[in-house]
């Protein structure tokens, strides 16, 4: 009977263990969405909520030439973000997307191929993107007015990933 009670004791404590440390994580990262590949509206810009996300080690820059524009990524060293497409189903890509008149739209863009990182996970070896890597894409004329959105989840190469962000790239416009 002792010994079933410590068995209880020890399993209600270990419980309670991890859920502090699920509302920690909780706390620290917000809810977390794995697999998603759809990127939340760019109205829900990144860093808004002071939490950290990938937005804390990725920043984005535009190019505009008329209807042709180049975005680069700024990436802090020892970081990178998957590349597009994604090497596995439930990892997230790198996209664009153009808001002009409060709807996003995906970007004519084409994403390069990405860089193998020497992860290899379920067989393949993951692509990812690393700093000053350039995405060329098109501008829709019908968008005088408009700002561009890139949708990331910076990993480090400890292995650390974080939530995804929607970052507004800056532009310079020639």
């Amino acid at each position: 009977m002792k010994r079933n009670v410590n068995r209880i004791l020890a399993a209600t404590a270990a419980a309670a263990v991890l859920a502090g440390v699920a509302l920690w994580a909780s706390s620290q990262f917000g809810s977390l969405q794995f697999g998603s590949s759809k990127p939340a509206p760019a109205s829900v810009v990144a860093g808004s909520s002071g939490m950290i996300n990938s937005s804390n080690y990725v920043s984005a820059s535009v190019a505009e030439h008329e209807r042709q524009a180049t975005l680069t990524l700024h990436i802090t060293a020892g970081w990178h973000v998957n590349a597009n497409p994604a090497s596995l189903e439930y990892l997230i890509p790198t996209t664009l997307s153009i808001e002009g008149d409060g709807s996003p739209q995906e970007a004519k863009a084409v994403y390069p191929p990405g860089k193998d990182s020497g992860v290899v996970l379920e067989g393949k070896h993951i692509q990812v993107y690393e700093d000053g890597t350039v995405i060329p894409f098109s501008l829709p004329p019908s968008l005088p007015m408009h700002r561009i959105v890139v949708h990331v989840q910076a990993c480090s190469t400890q292995g650390i990933c974080l939530p995804p962000a929607n970052i507004v790239a800056s532009v310079n416009r020639t």
